[in-house]
């Protein structure tokens, strides 16, 4: 059981590959059978193993694009940074803390941040939403954004299109029963693991949701001190980054390290805010030519 009294989820990297390996050998199986009633058995063998080395090699880049969270599918909005590194006028980063709320991280979090007027956006697993009402009702009374991180933490990319749409809007229904307002739309979303694929992407975009990566990943599931981390988040921030965090109430670096991050964050002046559809990086913002805008148009509350 997990921190949140949730059955421990299973690898997600090994059970997409073998859902989509036993997919294709599934259909691999059925061409040799169809095979085996013409060719003679050694012609059957070469062919297996040459389908086997075609499934391979065929899967190969569709895991690569579904792992990587900046793979972007055609022209669908994906939001990985507020702003070029080459911006040097632009002076926001975004703080972003995924897999809560959690009674021993999220108020943490919420007082370090209040501490430095500072601004951050929450993606929430809806189920653990719907247990802590007054913690998401915190998290927007003090300013800051939040996002969906579906409906329970399961990756979605073995789901069918359907369900995907489904759960996205169960999610947002329990998500704004919870802080008591409508989230505003497109609603932010990452999903689990931040693993997409094009039907993750087209059926989110199709239902009113805006995809978002990360620049920055602050990597506080490894094995870090609270110190560390936040010295390897100075060590790579720039203008512009989205920053990817944890709330890991088993192990709460993310949560020990803010106060000294947000302090470091302050000294190279740096505004932490939240995310905002229609400001600042928000991908459509950018294609309809506002970006000159940015810094008038986006809230730092």
């Amino acid at each position: 059981m997990n921190a949140w009294d949730e059955p421990d989820e299973p690898n997600p990297v090994a059970q997409i590959i073998a859902i989509r390996a036993a997919q294709v050998g599934g259909a691999t199986s059925v061409i040799l059978g169809m095979m085996a009633l013409f060719l003679p058995p050694n012609v059957i063998g070469a062919a297996a193993l040459v389908g086997g080395i075609v499934g391979t090699v065929g899967l190969s880049p569709y895991f690569l694009r579904t792992f990587h969270p900046r793979t972007r599918y055609g022209a669908l909005p994906l939001w990985v940074r507020l702003s070029p590194p080459e911006d040097k006028a632009e002076n926001h980063i975004a703080l972003t803390f995924d897999d809560g709320p959690h009674p021993d991280t999220t108020p943490r979090l919420l007082d370090a941040l209040a501490t430095a007027n500072a601004r951050a956006t929450f993606f929430v697993v809806a189920e653990r939403a719907a247990r802590y009402p007054a913690l998401m009702r915190r998290i927007v009374a003090e300013g800051h954004a939040v996002g969906v991180h579906g409906l329970r933490h399961r990756t979605m990319v073995t789901q069918s299109a359907a369900r995907i749409k489904a759960e996205l809007h169960e999610a947002v229904s329990i998500i704004e029963k919870a802080t008591g307002v409508p989230l505003p739309r497109p609603v932010l979303l990452r999903p689990p693991y931040g693993f997409r694929t094009a039907t993750v992407s087209q059926v989110a975009h199709e239902e009113g949701f805006r995809c978002v990566a990360w620049s920055l990943d602050g990597r506080d599931y490894d094995a870090v001190s609270a110190d560390d981390l936040a010295e390897r988040i100075m060590a790579r921030l720039q203008p512009g980054d989205i920053v990817l965090l944890h709330e890991r109430p088993h192990a709460p670096t993310a949560a020990e390290a803010l106060p000294r991050l947000l302090a470091a964050i302050r000294e190279k002046e740096y505004a932490p805010v939240a995310l905002r559809v229609g400001r600042v990086g928000d991908p459509a913002h950018q294609k309809l030519g506002e970006t000159a805008e940015r810094s008038e148009n986006h809230e730092n509350a």
